[in-house]
Formats: structure tokens, sequence, C-alpha cells
């Protein structure tokens, strides 16, 4: 296979460089059981990688504004359980020292961000940032990417899209990017038949670059 030399990453965050689905998920949950919606922790891990408000219309949640305002309160009371995955720090350093340009596109919106991210400045003073609310159709779809290939003048060839799930890889194929599977952070029965690579450790990735 033809290797391509990328000069811009573009990364997920959740589960991709911080280890915090499950977090995500079982927050989810608990504010959907004080709406009276139960549904097992396993289907909205399943989803992560879509926005909250999309996870909790699918399953019925009718004060999902509720939910995802108590959300951020709850977040907030245990981001200290979340870490990057380990190899991410000196991931993100060695792609800096190659002078590759590194960004996130997110399904959080831009005050989830600031939160979520606070504690790991690596991610959070990244000159590109696209978050849910930048665009009318969050991930799955491929408008997230496409904006952000716009908005930044970005070489389509020479970008590549790291995430760990299904839902990102259909937004990196529907934006005509290649697609990386952060294999450590993806669910086991998870399949990428349109991925390009399959990252075994974050230090696969530098030799793409």
């Amino acid at each position: 296979m033809l290797v391509v030399k990328y000069q811009v990453i573009l990364f997920d965050i959740d589960n991709t460089l911080i280890n915090s689905a499950d977090l995500v998920a079982s927050t989810l949950r608990n504010g959907a059981l004080k709406e009276g919606i139960d549904v097992p922790l396993s289907e909205y891990r399943k989803r992560i990688g879509q926005t909250g408000e999309h996870i909790l219309k699918e399953f019925g949640v009718k004060n999902w504004q509720r939910v995802l305002s108590n959300y951020m309160v709850e977040f907030g009371k245990n981001m200290y359980k979340l870490a990057y995955f380990s190899g991410i720090e000196s991931l993100l350093l060695g792609l800096k020292s190659k002078e590759v340009t590194i960004g996130v596109v997110t399904s959080k919106d831009r005050h989830q961000f600031d939160r979520e991210v606070s504690c790991f400045p690596l991610i959070e003073n990244m000159k590109i940032v696209t978050t849910s609310d930048l665009t009318d159709k969050p991930k799955p779809s491929g408008e997230p990417l496409t904006y952000t290939i716009s908005a930044h003048g970005l070489d389509l060839a020479r970008t590549l899209y790291v995430g760990d799930s299904v839902f990102d890889m259909q937004s990196a194929h529907e934006a005509g990017l290649d697609f990386a599977v952060a294999s450590w952070g993806a669910l086991p029965e998870a399949q990428f038949p349109t991925a390009r690579y399959q990252l075994r450790n974050p230090m696969d990735l530098l030799k793409l670059v």
C-alpha cells in the first residue's frame, strides 16, 4: 500500500485522545434515568461519537436539554477520572516536532469542549478546533470535516482523520478524507471497512508523517 505523507492530522477526542467514553456514556445514562428512560449502558457506549442531543433524542428523552445541562455539572465533578491514553502526549509532541499541523473535530459543542479539555492543554491549545455547533450537521455527516478543510485551507489529500468510532469513519468517508482507526479506544466488535489504517498504538501514527 502506498503510504501518503500527511501534513495535517485531525483527531476525534473521546476515546481517541482521552479515555473518556465510559464516563460520557454513564453520565448521559444517569441523566436519562432521572427522566424515566432506562436504556442499557452498552447502548450509550455504542453511540459515543455522536452528539449527546442526538443520543438522548434517539432514546426518547423528551427533556434532553435538562439532561445535558445536568450532564455538564456531573461530568465536571468527575473530570479527575479522565486521562490521556498511554502514548498520546508523546504522539502529539512528536507530531509538533515534525511540524505537522494537528487539530480536533468533535461532537462536543464549544461549551463542552472548553469545560472538558481544560485539564488537557495539548488539546485545549490546538489551533484547529471544530465543535458541533459550527456546522448544521454533526458526525456522522462529513460536514464537520468538510468545514474544517475549507475554513483552514487544508489540503484534502494530505489530511488524515483519526477516530475510534464508526461515526468518525463515516464522517471521513463522506468528506473524502483518509481515516485511521484508533484501535486503543475502539469497541472490540466495531468494524471499519473503509478505514485506510488500523493503528495499534498512538506511536504508529508517527510513521505516517
